[in-house]
């Protein structure tokens, strides 16, 4: 009786030995997969963060060519002497004081002389983002 229970004891430490080996090697394949995983997703936000800086220094670059272009005619309008980054002091010089604001988390919007008027889009750095003429 005493070979019997060491051969089931033998048995039972067999497959415990076997299932965690079994469970170790598809833990360390699945901790494999998800390394190659993350260093793929890291290279991806490399490439983005080059993509937005190159991004970036060109829409400064063309921002500040039209903001420093101001060769535009004089028309009589006002709304059309609006750029886009300009502050809003410029923009209460170009159209005075707005009859309306709205304000949101992301920035504000003017009206001109209410809501039924024209409306200037401001951004969190108080910044022209937008316009659109009464």
């Amino acid at each position: 009786m005493s070979t019997f229970l060491y051969h089931n004891a033998a048995k039972i430490v067999r497959l415990a030995v076997l299932t965690f080996a079994i469970i170790l090697l598809s833990y360390s394949n699945n901790t494999a997969a998800q390394s190659t995983e993350i260093e793929e997703l890291e290279l991806k936000i490399e490439k983005l963060k080059k993509r937005v800086q190159e991004l970036e220094s060109i829409n400064c670059t063309n921002a500040s060519k039209t903001f420093n272009a101001k060769a535009k005619k004089p028309t009589g309008n006002p709304w059309h002497l609006l750029e886009v980054n300009m502050p809003k002091a410029e923009v209460i010089s170009l159209l005075g004081k707005p009859g309306k604001i709205h304000k949101w988390k992301t920035g504000e919007a003017w009206y001109f002389p209410n809501s039924k008027g024209g409306e200037v889009d401001f951004d969190a750095n108080d910044n022209v983002t937008g316009w659109l003429e009464p």
